[in-house]
């Protein structure tokens, strides 16, 4: 997992989180930790299924692609702490979901308790390794952990909080959501948007379609001559947009208590302390929309 110096500066709340984790490192590492686990393995043909929906707790999810016409599930969960029988007795409470219901396939771990059961003590880690025809949709939702997907053509709606996510060569309809996390996408084509909170965002050889609504975070777009339009809103954030040629796309840029850098060729409407505003047209079909709020916007 990336680190980057912003959650420490900037996000106060995970800053708290990334210490607790570390100083409970520390300790672990001074005992000896007992594991407790299981694995549930099933394939699922096709043509059948056409959305796979994953609801994930402390998972670490991983999707790729291949050529079968059915999908394969290995999940394996977790439980850790220093005396073998409390991992044990922990691990039986987690329980997961894996089952079918008409053309969508479900797939799911939680804790359930008995009334007067105590909560897990132990360490509980989901691990899902899927494999996929290009296809099928994907509907993700996950918490505490890491993503990565490849090579998905259909859908692909996420939903991560507290998640470090890497995505590469998606097509389709793309519409992720994340809070307080990592997200690095690369080769992303068609209809995108992205919806975040307090994350870093990412996104290289970006064609297509693609609205970014961010705030309290740090986002980096590198777009490629396929981008057909761009609509950037953002608050307590910077903003960069790095192309190869930035005269390819017709601009229109605001912002309020904003800093902005832009390349010779824009022309300014409105250039204060308080607010800003320029353009730069070159008769192109690609368009970039970006309006910001109390942050920073460089294009280059």
């Amino acid at each position: 997992m990336k680190t980057r110096p912003i959650y420490i500066t900037k996000f106060p709340l995970l800053a708290m989180l990334i210490c607790t984790l570390i100083l409970s490192d520390l300790a672990s590492a001074q005992t000896t930790l007992q594991v407790a686990s299981k694995t549930i393995e099933k394939t699922i043909g096709l043509p059948a299924i056409q959305v796979l929906h994953i609801h994930a707790e402390k998972g670490d999810v991983e999707i790729v692609t291949w050529e079968k016409p059915e999908i394969s599930v290995t999940l394996q969960l977790s439980a850790r702490h220093t005396i073998r029988t409390t991992a044990a007795g922990d691990l039986s409470k987690v329980r997961y979901v894996a089952e079918r219901s008409g053309k969508d396939y479900f797939l799911r771990n939680y804790i359930s308790l008995a009334e007067g059961e105590s909560k897990p003590v132990s360490n509980i880690k989901a691990r899902y390794v899927i494999s996929i025809p290009s296809s099928v949709s994907v509907d993700l939702t996950n918490t505490f952990g890491t993503i990565k997907m490849k090579g998905l053509t259909k859908k692909l709606r996420l939903k991560a909080d507290f998640c470090t996510t890497t995505i590469a060569d998606i097509k389709g309809t793309i519409d992720l959501q994340t809070t307080f996390g990592e997200l690095d996408g690369t080769s992303l084509a068609g209809v995108t948007s992205f919806s975040g909170d307090h994350t870093n965002l990412r996104l290289d050889q970006i064609s297509g379609t693609l609205k970014v609504d961010a705030s309290y975070g740090n986002v980096e777009i590198l777009p490629t001559n396929g981008l057909s339009s761009l609509a950037v809103h953002s608050k307590k954030t910077e903003v960069t947009l790095s192309a190869k040629n930035w005269r390819l796309f017709n601009y229109t840029v605001n912002g309020a208590y904003t800093s902005m850098k832009l390349p010779n060729g824009f022309k300014w409407k409105r250039n204060t302390a308080d607010f800003k505003d320029a353009f730069f047209f070159n008769n192109q079909l690609a368009s970039v929309q970006i309006n910001t709020e109390f942050g920073k916007l460089t294009i280059k």
